[in-house]
């Protein structure tokens, strides 16, 4: 016949998972704590939850903002910028069809250039990368902006090269772009003829250093480009 001290003659220990013991609690109540430690262990895992993958999350991000066809596409846009954390302000009108026509007056900016790319961190202001479907899309590391957390997203095969764009982890709106050693940070989202941006941006450069603040005034939609800007050279 054993003993309460077992087969050494040494009292055994009760264990709290596992219930046994002769000085456990109740069956009952054994049952009761181990499930209210079970669900204490797996709440922080069901709070936080599976991150969304990349694709799923950018279409969220479009979903949020009214869906595809909210997406500003051909538009107007009057700002206010100054240059190098200058005092001098300067108002601009121009009319966009990212990520190839950028008209500033009669003059088309992207061709005069050279350069493509001029345009496309405009575009990816417009999130048209994100509903394009030659983009590829990928996890970058997230940060924080402004003091709240934002989830990163790699974003190529449209954009050379490839742009890290930051949204707001609880609003989905976009809070900064990483760009050619640059960082564009957005503020102040408002609502123009049913596309919400932001309106607010300081461009940092590869120093650190600011080198152009902008405000929108005003966003238009356009049907149609105006007939009489002059075609883009071929």
């Amino acid at each position: 016949m054993r003993t309460p001290g077992g087969r050494h003659g040494k009292q055994e220990k009760p264990c709290f998972l596992q219930g046994i013991g002769y000085f456990g609690p109740p069956a009952p109540l054994r049952m009761a704590l181990r499930l209210a430690l079970l669900f204490v262990l797996a709440a922080p895992v069901f709070a936080a939850g599976p991150a969304e993958a990349p694709a799923e999350f950018a279409a969220e991000i479009v979903r949020r903002h009214g869906g595809a066809e909210r997406l500003l596409k051909a538009f107007r846009m009057e700002e206010t910028f100054s240059l190098n954390g200058g005092k001098k302000t300067t108002d601009r009108t121009s009319i966009l069809q990212p990520p190839s026509l950028w008209y500033v007056g009669k003059t088309e900016r992207v061709s005069e250039s050279g350069k493509g790319s001029v345009c496309q961190d405009i575009w990816m202001w417009t999130l048209g990368p994100l509903v394009d479907p030659r983009t590829k899309l990928a996890d970058a590391p997230d940060a924080s902006v402004g003091g709240r957390p934002a989830r990163a997203l790699k974003v190529s095969g449209t954009i050379e090269p490839a742009i890290v764009a930051y949204f707001d982890a609880e609003t989905y709106g976009l809070v900064r772009i990483d760009w050619k050693g640059q960082q564009f940070i957005f503020s102040e989202p408002k609502e123009f003829d049913g596309a919400r941006v932001p309106t607010h941006c300081v461009l940092y450069g590869k120093d650190g250093k600011e080198r152009m603040r902008t405000d929108l005034r005003a966003i238009t939609r356009l049907a149609r480009l105006p007939a009489d800007l002059p075609a883009p050279p071929k």
